[in-house]
């Protein structure tokens, strides 16, 4: 494949929370049913969270429940977090605007019509001729899909780039009268954010970049991720597994528990042949970049994987720092990563993230 990621950004909201925050604001939420509210702490204690960002306060979400409110939340903040990310991911990349043939973004959390690629075209200078691809239904695992994506499409146009925008805001789809798990364990894990990624084509060339410059080092020096190859596996008769209702009050999410046991039985079963169809194994891999879904499903991986501390230490710092981003969190990954590794050229890494569907979207880089 023909893709190169050039440089990630990421942009948070304006309210930080603390776990501990989070269990008072829960306390007081299930103050009426004790027997919820000894289950949500006891969640909340072992959700592997410190703390996380928010679009609002937490008082906010008690008080304005209706679907109005919150998608005006939504598309409010959605154009600002992707602004900032987007400016600062094509900044970082020396790449303009005007340079950028294709947005793909990606949310699960909220719905905008127009999506939020043409606001962005309209504030930030793109060409009135750029494409737009928005991914608004996979999930958890759209910010993998959509790497997958940009890279078939500049297989086909090695001339351009790709702007990915991965934005969640999973705190508007909380549900006040809900009291069951899969709302209780979303407030726990879930947290709000925006990242964006820049990649490019082999045959791509502009400003600071020669053709053929994209598979050497980065303006700042790293050394830049290729896209390899790519992967979607869809579960048979899952789909019952986790996703969002859509009701009076918005979006409900409905999780099984049997999530983690499921992905520590299914997903080694997937990740090896995808690596044997491109002449790999395992222990070829140096780098692993895995969806922080929750601690059940990290520490499965880590086990069934044979991973180390060292190699899953960004999922767990993702997970620990911001919560658990939806389809954000690769990208985020991304951005830590270029951030504090250093990876040799040569080294092959494995970017995964889940979904509902349930579905697995995998993506082998190589460096």
């Amino acid at each position: 494949m023909s893709a190169t990621l050039l440089n990630t950004a990421a942009a948070l909201p304006d309210h930080l929370q603390t776990q501990e925050d989070v269990r008072k604001f829960v306390a007081k939420w299930l103050a009426g049913d004790p027997v919820s509210a000894a289950k949500a702490d006891a969640i909340m204690a072992n959700a592997g969270v410190k703390q996380r960002f928010t679009v609002r306060p937490l008082s906010w979400y008690l008080e304005h429940t209706s679907v109005a409110e919150r998608s005006a939340v939504y598309k409010e903040e959605m154009i600002r977090l992707c602004e900032t990310a987007a400016t600062a991911a094509l900044s970082g990349a020396g790449v303009p605007p005007q340079a950028v043939g294709l947005i793909l973004s990606t949310s699960c959390t909220g719905l905008m019509i127009p999506s939020v690629e043409a606001h962005l075209i309209n504030r930030m200078g793109f060409h009135p001729h750029t494409r737009r691809q928005p991914i608004t239904t996979l999930g958890c695992a759209a910010g993998a899909a959509a790497i997958g994506q940009a890279a078939t499409y500049l297989e086909a146009n090695p001339e351009q780039a790709v702007l990915i925008l991965s934005a969640e805001l999973a705190s508007l789809t909380g549900q006040v009268s809900d009291f069951s798990m899969g709302n209780i364990v979303s407030v726990a894990l879930f947290g709000d954010g925006a990242a964006a990624t820049v990649a490019v084509g082999d045959r791509f060339k502009h400003s600071s970049h020669e053709e053929g410059s994209v598979s050497g080092r980065s303006n700042d020096g790293r050394l830049p991720a290729r896209v390899m190859a790519t992967r979607s596996v869809l579960f048979p008769d899952t789909e019952d597994m986790m996703g969002f209702d859509l009701v009076d009050t918005g979006l409900k999410i409905f999780l099984s528990p049997r999530v983690p046991r499921f992905l520590r039985s299914e997903l080694p079963r997937q990740i090896a042949p995808f690596l044997e169809e491109n002449g790999l194994r395992l222990k070829d891999l140096t780098h692993f970049l895995l969806h922080p879904g929750g601690p059940k499903i990290l520490r499965g991986l880590e086990k069934k994987l044979l991973l180390s501390a060292t190699q899953t230490r960004l999922s767990w710092k993702i997970l620990r720092n911001y919560g658990n981003l939806s389809s954000a969190s690769v990208l985020f990954l991304l951005y830590h990563f270029e951030r504090e590794e250093t990876p040799q050229a040569g080294d092959f890494g494995l970017l995964l993230a889940v979904g509902p569907g349930f579905a697995v979207e995998m993506v082998l880089l190589h460096w």
